[in-house]
């Protein structure tokens, strides 16, 4: 199977969001033989596991209809019967139940062999209820007594009892460290309610003790368990000397003879979603900035590219012509039309590379907002400067989603406008608009000592043939190398980093590149040095050192810095010595 598919078609199916497997038949059976993306996501599984559990002896274990999938598997191989079923199947490890729709096709490769894509879709609660009310029901009747009691007695439950409901008293299954110090002094009376009030007076947490010792009331327990089956309740103990969070589960057992109790350790569980809340609690307050302020408001769905439009504040028919022509769609597409046709020509290819989503997606952080600046031409010819702002959302389940702002800010431009030109005459360079020595001494300053993220470049240039330029033909000839040296670095690494002028003919760059991405970016830098073309002067040459963090360990990014000078002195000098002629000597 190895050459089964071409490797475009084979990483098509493998890395796409939809929830889809690939299978052929062996030995009379099918066997997967990839699993996508989204179908890991849907499944809460890896790919190995995924496979492991598809090709083993058997896969559908936690199909509910297992019998009726098997024939309609059969059919579909064997008579190429129509694939088009809704089953229930238990997911996950918490083994929730969901119901799922599977569509199958066959196709075929170049040189004939046939196999199977099969895409599944999950079918909403509410549907679900709609579509299969009475069999769910007696699936659930007909399941949950097994499946609870497996998880009652499972590892995660540190301790366990049951309580006889003839004369509530308890018999331990399992008992944790902390509870076996209490198990001699609850056996002397083995009653519910006494054990549970040794318990809370023990272990639970002052705040929380009166909602646990009502479980020790049996009447209470039984009665909730009417309503709710299983009973769940959240509690803190005190746990050698700090607050953890634990779980109690009642389920009834042994046709209601019985009532197990099982308390499992639960903080890892409570503090995660403690912190999705306030997550979620300061995307929101980002979300409502931009709402108010900003002209239209998009959602954009990063892994399938989705763009659509949930908020306009825009009154007039001309700018919400240019900012919402259209309302959803491919995001790359509306993007490509709204830059095409309002976008000034000078900031098109800077606005391009910035809003692709793998540089946002480079580029922003969680609870931060990442600002793009341009110039935009509006109906009227009018020239406004414009500010497109992300703000970066991640879902429980690791989606990343931006929502994206559009608004004129001509007005705090020109407020601004004095305090960023005092700003720019300190830390920008009057020549080549890059960034000047004094803003790259400030970033040192700030985080020369620190170890850098594995994605993290830092390049050295230096330029070659300055002197004889001056020389033949003049300053402006060796002034236009400078302007067209930083114009090359800024065209291809002005995306991933900072561009800076630390000298005469001397830059730096601080970028971060994805280690397989690095090659490319040097080659297409190294093609834009070889085909520029000057009028006084009529070719650029510049020796180039650089350190990326992938491939050095525990150094500062000062000592990459460093080593990146040290590469680009190298390359001079190899330069020079091919000239035959010594560069100290010009």
């Amino acid at each position: 199977m190895q050459d089964f598919f071409s490797p475009a078609i084979h990483v098509f199916y493998e890395h796409t969001q939809i929830p889809l497997a690939i299978y052929y038949v062996e030995d009379g059976r099918f066997k997967a033989y990839i699993v996508s993306e989204g179908a890991c996501r849907m499944y809460e599984s890896t790919p190995d596991e995924m496979l492991k559990r598809l090709n083993g002896p058997d896969p559908l274990v936690n199909i509910v209809e297992k019998e009726e999938m098997i024939k309609a598997i059969k059919a579909f191989s064997d008579k190429d019967a129509a694939y088009n079923v809704v089953f229930h199947e238990y997911i996950g490890k918490d083994r929730k139940l969901k119901t799922l729709h599977g569509v199958g096709i066959h196709e075929y490769t170049r040189d004939g062999r046939r196999y199977s894509v099969i895409r599944y879709d999950e079918i909403s609660d509410s549907s679900r209820r709609l579509l299969f009310k009475d069999e769910e029901k007696e699936i659930e009747d007909r399941q949950r007594l097994l499946f609870e009691i497996d998880d009652a007695i499972a590892r995660s439950y540190t301790s366990v009892l049951y309580v006889d409901t003839d004369d509530e008293t308890v018999h331990i299954v399992r008992l944790n460290r902390l509870g076996k110090t209490l198990e001699e002094e609850g056996l002397e009376d083995p009653h519910i309610r006494h054990v549970m009030d040794i318990y809370v007076r023990s272990l639970v947490y002052k705040d929380d003790a009166e909602g646990v010792l009502r479980f020790g009331d049996f009447d209470y327990v039984l009665k909730r368990l009417r309503d709710s089956n299983p009973l769940f309740h959240t509690y803190r103990t005190i746990r050698d000397g700090r607050i953890v969070y634990y779980r109690l589960k009642i389920i009834p057992f042994d046709n209601g003879s019985k009532i197990i109790y099982g308390f499992e350790h639960f903080d890892d569980q409570v503090r995660e979603k403690i912190a999705r809340e306030n997550e979620r609690e300061i995307q929101m307050t980002l979300l409502a900035g931009l709402s108010c302020e900003y002209e239209s408001i998009w959602l954009v769905d990063a892994p399938i590219h989705h763009a659509k439009l949930i908020r306009s504040n825009i009154e007039s028919e001309e700018k919400s012509e240019i900012m919402n022509r259209v309302r959803e769609g491919n995001y790359e597409a509306i993007l490509e039309d709204y830059i095409e046709r309002y976008v000034i020509p000078e900031d098109r290819e800077r606005v391009y590379q910035l809003t692709r989503i793998e540089n946002l997606i480079r580029n922003t952080k969680e609870n931060e907002i990442f600002h793009i600046n341009y110039y935009r031409i509006d109906s009227e010819k009018q020239k406004n400067y414009m500010q497109f702002a992300v703000a970066r959302v991640t879902d429980d389940m690791g989606v990343v989603r931006f929502v994206c702002g559009f608004r004129n800010i001509d007005s705090v431009i020109e407020e601004e406008k004095n305090r960023n030109m005092l700003y720019s005459m300190a830390h920008f360079d009057d020549m080549t608009g890059a960034c000047n020595r004094r803003s790259f001494d400030e970033f040192m300053d700030e985080y020369k000592n620190d170890l850098p993220q594995n994605d993290l470049v830092v390049f050295s240039f230096d330029l070659n043939q300055l002197k004889e330029a001056n020389d033949s033909c003049g300053h402006e000839a060796g002034d236009e190398l400078i302007i067209g040296a930083a114009k090359c670095m800024r065209d291809v690494l002005g995306p991933y980093g900072s561009v800076y002028r630390t000298g005469g003919d001397e830059f730096a760059i601080i970028a971060n590149i994805e280690e397989n991405e690095l090659n490319d970016v040097i080659e297409k830098l190294k093609e834009r040095f070889d085909n520029w073309r000057g009028i006084l002067f009529p070719t650029l040459s510049i020796s180039m050192g650089y350190v990326s963090a992938a491939d050095v360990s525990d150094i500062s990014i000062d000592e990459m810095r460093r080593e990146a000078e040290k590469r680009m002195y190298a390359h001079k000098s190899e330069f020079y010595q091919r000239k035959g002629n010594d560069r100290r000597r010009q």
